[in-house]
């Protein structure tokens, strides 16, 4: 239905995030297969040194419990660390609302879509073009 987004809900810490299923091309817990590709700014599982992206001491050996979803937009692959998948909602493009104009003024740059509730829970909707040029 034209009207329906899938959008794939995952937590990082104790906070619920979602993506649109169509710019997730995968998930995996193998930070090898991960390594070469382009990490958000704001995530810290990789920091550039001399123009190489290597692991920061921190995430090193947490990187085995690390989850990671490699996402797509418009031909640029990255990959956003996360700590758990929560599952896929099909979601009404009438319900996800704008992010509230107060929350927005304390953000550094919105980089999300929107919002929408899942029970009481509420998940943002990442911009993955947003995130590129975060």
């Amino acid at each position: 239905r034209p009207d329906m987004v899938n959008i794939l809900v995952f937590k990082i810490g104790v906070n619920c995030f979602g993506i649109e299923t169509a710019q997730v091309k995968s998930i995996t817990k193998n930070a090898e297969r991960v390594k070469d590709k382009l990490f958000p700014s704001f995530a810290d599982g990789l920091v550039d040194y001399d123009g190489r992206k290597v692991f920061s001491d921190k995430r090193v050996n947490k990187c085995r419990e690390t989850e990671f979803i490699v996402a797509s937009f418009e031909g640029d692959e990255f990959v956003i660390p996360i700590d758990e998948i929560i599952d896929i909602f099909p979601v009404a493009e009438k319900d996800i609302l704008p992010i509230p104009a107060f929350a927005v003024r304390c953000m550094a740059k919105n980089f999300f879509q929107g919002v929408f509730a899942v029970g009481e829970k509420l998940v943002l909707i990442l911009d993955v073009g947003g995130l590129l040029n975060f």
